[in-house]
């Protein structure tokens, strides 16, 4: 499950831009681009004929990256206002993945929205998550508030909320092919969904 909100125009005393259906092929600025999920990402929106420019805060992700389909790599630090906004020079998109568990994402998540205004960015995709008005959950709850300051920023935007991924059980894959248990975090009787990343990466290429 993947579930999308889409805002192609607003004007709200900011200069009205296109929204992502009237701008075809476009440089696309993916945030990180090293973790699992960006390594689904690049080569999906590379695949779609979008120049790719990855930002990594480490030099070594850029080759791997760059064998995925990345054009362009940036390295730098989501933390530091001077190297998000260069990082986002000469972008048409941005597809911000946030760090996991980060105490830290609401302030990137404003940064990079602040930096997108800089730069008249033309979309801003934000990866969230499903549920993210779940409090007890912080990696959830935190989500919440980039979505609220994005909807409220003037930018054309997409926001995409998937479930937990099917690539998350690989984690006890040996536990459960060998003694046939799956161990989770959640109760046996509690309904969940799970989603392949490859269906979420092709619905990121389309957005």
């Amino acid at each position: 499950m993947v579930r999308a909100r889409v805002h192609l125009i607003e004007q709200t005393g900011y200069k009205l831009r296109p929204g992502p259906a009237k701008m075809g092929r476009m440089k696309v600025l993916v945030t990180g681009a090293g973790g699992r999920t960006g390594q689904a990402i690049v080569p999906a929106l590379a695949g779609a004929g979008h120049a790719v420019r990855v930002f990594v805060r480490r030099p070594e992700s850029g080759a791997a990256l760059k064998a995925l389909g990345a054009a362009e790599v940036a390295q730098g630090d989501l933390d530091d206002d001077a190297g998000v906004a260069d990082a986002l020079q000469g972008a048409d998109a941005l597809y911000h993945i946030p760090p996991t568990m980060s105490p830290n994402e609401i302030a990137i998540g404003q940064r990079l929205i602040a930096a997108a205004h800089g730069v008249e960015l033309g979309h801003f995709v934000y990866h969230s998550v499903l549920h993210p008005q779940i409090q007890s959950l912080p990696h959830h709850w935190n989500k919440l508030f980039v979505e609220e300051a994005l909807i409220a920023s003037g930018l054309p935007f997409t926001i995409l909320q998937p479930c937990s991924y099917m690539q998350n059980t690989l984690g006890d894959w040996k536990n459960i092919t060998g003694a046939g248990v799956h161990t989770m975090a959640f109760s046996v009787d509690r309904a969940l969904s799970l989603i392949d990343l490859s269906d979420v990466a092709a619905v990121a290429a389309k957005v």
